[in-house]
């Protein structure tokens, strides 16, 4: 079994674009490839967004720097996505939309509610997120938690307790009481995960913005691929299908940096795959035919595609896909739009 926890660019880039307002740091010297942040819904290992929380913090030279950022960390800079996570008509809603939703973006997690009398702890847990970045992570979530709130209880709106599952890095006295200052409410570090706790009584609170219930969200046939396309850590075939995926972001797949990934050497991951009756010859070329029909079926060119996926030279990628489909990526992608013309003509 390989044992992998995703997150999608989408949800973390709100995290790097308040990062580079305030610090200046750009995804470059964070090290994360251009190709990822031109697909929003693009995979990455959990493991690796945590690296990059830690990094961040070395850059900034501040280890309490999501406290610094709070301001810009909230669903409503997802986009069309993030607006619905908020156009519910009241807060409880809300609330249920965001913890399945969200599900969507990271796979492993739990994000629920507790009930305990007349209070509601608004939980998140991964058991993903390690030493200092789980405080960094930590932060990130019971923040968006509290700007959704907000969002409906109005900007002063402050819970009735805040638990953080790690403790501060750097253990900065002034930041730990810039954290209560921002939530209004006293902070508990080293929780077992995070909470925020609210009085029952707020959730039939109802949001005075203005909102359509009958509104579409236009989401294309591809869209809804990537969206609902998240494996779980324990489906092994998928989590190898997305790490094959991501490692073509720093060049052709290989198996060297997939097996570090997964925490095995290279003979390890060789009898793990063999087990399942795979070779990771094979896993790539399904990979790469696989993202190349994505990808003709979003319109780009096959010169373009061949780039995409990691190809020098573009014979190569032809003779790799023919030898999947049994035909050229120019042919495969003319009957694309042979259907497509046949699907339109039947419409009209």
């Amino acid at each position: 079994m390989f044992d992998l926890s995703f997150i999608r660019i989408t949800y973390l880039q709100i995290v790097l674009n308040a990062v580079k307002k305030r610090y200046g740091i750009t995804t470059q010297q964070i090290g994360i490839p251009d190709s990822l942040m031109n697909e929003p819904m693009a995979l990455v290992p959990f493991n690796d967004f945590m690296a990059w929380l830690e990094k961040i913090a070395v850059l900034s030279g501040d280890p309490a720097y999501m406290l610094k950022i709070s301001s810009d960390l909230c669903f409503s800079q997802m986009g069309s996505l993030g607006e619905w996570y908020l156009s519910s008509p009241d807060l409880a809603l809300a609330v249920r939309r965001i913890n399945y939703g969200v599900s969507c973006l990271h796979s492993g997690a739990t994000y629920h509610g507790e009930q305990s009398g007349k209070i509601m702890k608004w939980s998140y847990d991964s058991p993903y997120a390690r030493q200092q970045s789980r405080c960094l992570d930590s932060l990130r979530v019971a923040t968006m938690m509290i700007k959704a709130l907000r969002h409906y209880m109005g900007n002063d709106y402050a819970p009735l307790k805040v638990q953080i599952s790690s403790a501060l890095m750097g253990n900065n006295q002034a930041d730990r009481q810039q954290a209560e200052k921002w939530f209004g409410c006293a902070v508990e570090w080293n929780a077992p995960m995070t909470k925020v706790w609210i009085d029952l009584s707020i959730l039939r609170h109802g949001s005075e913005r203005a909102f359509s219930i009958s509104r579409p969200m236009v989401v294309s046939n591809l869209q809804l691929d990537d969206m609902l396309n998240i494996p779980q850590p324990n489906d092994s075939a998928k989590v190898m299908f997305e790490l094959v995926n991501y490692s073509r972001r720093y060049g052709v797949p290989n198996i060297e940096f997939v097996a570090e990934k997964l925490g095995f050497s290279k003979q390890q991951l060789q009898r793990r795959l063999h087990q399942f009756g795979w070779t990771f010859s094979n896993i790539t070329q399904y990979v790469i035919c696989n993202l190349a029909i994505q990808y003709m079926q979003a319109g780009k060119p096959i010169e373009d595609i061949s780039q995409l996926l990691g190809y020098t030279h573009p014979q190569s990628f032809t003779k790799a896909f023919q030898r999947q489909r049994g035909l050229t990526p120019k042919q495969y992608q003319q009957r694309l739009l042979e259907r497509s013309r046949e699907t339109i003509s039947l419409n009209l």
